[in-house]
């Protein structure tokens, strides 16, 4: 029996570098690199750390400004500022309404790569990492704003992932953080209370180097998320519910 013919490759596209430094930043945006009212770098210090010209990082901040994701301010006290990127609980609902069984896929794919994470860091954690991870929960507790915990949820799924050492698996999960934003938006809703209890119980296994139940916790964190996320687009919780991160 005859193989099938192989299929022509697709042309190759080499982007522009604008379009790279848009990505970079944007990325730096939905992991909380950057919070809302934070001032981005100079134009000369991105271009510097960025390794590209100035030109090239002035095309991409117009495109991020158009897109709402900055504000540009003249004067002394001027400069590039990231906005809320807030929209209308009934958006979000409907954005994943439309894009659920993309949303599971990614969540799919979470599951199974921070899983994997939280194994590897509790075998490979020391004093320095869970120094680091329990700062991370230390400020999720601290819960001064939703997005300030975000950003403390993601600096400790960073963490974890940091503390695995696996930059196959880090590139996996910042990769699927970065797409879980552009479906969920900055500031919407899984319920505070559960989110912390979950942080917790990873952190704990991995400080007593248990994988099995770190891989397990870290598991069980993202299923709760995602049942939570699911009862919010069925309008079980009320968007005056305590709103956080998507875990």
């Amino acid at each position: 029996m005859k193989g099938r013919p192989p299929g022509r490759m697709k042309p190759i596209r080499k982007p522009a570098t604008h379009e790279l430094v848009i990505e970079r930043i944007r990325r730096a945006i939905h992991l909380c690199t950057y919070l809302p009212g934070d001032r981005l770098p100079p134009e000369r210090e991105i271009a510097d750390q960025l390794a590209v010209s100035r030109e090239s990082v002035r095309d991409a901040i117009k495109v991020l400004v158009d897109k709402g994701y900055l504000i540009s301010r003249r004067g002394a006290k001027g400069g590039l500022t990231v906005t809320s990127l807030m929209q209308p609980l009934a958006h979000m609902k409907e954005r994943l309404r439309g894009e659920a069984e993309n949303f599971l896929h990614l969540m799919e794919f979470r599951r199974a790569n921070e899983s994997l994470a939280a194994r590897l860091a509790a075998a490979r954690r020391d004093d320095a990492d869970l120094a680091r991870l329990r700062r991370a929960i230390e400020d999720l507790q601290r819960n001064d704003g939703i997005p300030r915990f975000r950003k403390a949820d993601q600096d400790f799924h960073l963490a974890v992932v940091a503390v695995a050492r696996n930059p196959y698996v880090e590139d996996a999960i910042e990769s699927a953080r970065d797409a879980i934003f552009l479906l969920v938006g900055h500031d919407y809703p899984i319920l505070l209370h559960s989110s912390l209890e979950g942080h917790i119980r990873i952190f704990e296994a991995i400080a007593a180097g248990d994988g099995a139940r770190a891989e397990a916790a870290m598991a069980e964190h993202i299923d709760v998320a995602v049942r939570e996320l699911v009862d919010v687009v069925a309008a079980r919780h009320s968007p005056e519910s305590p709103v956080a991160s998507v875990g």
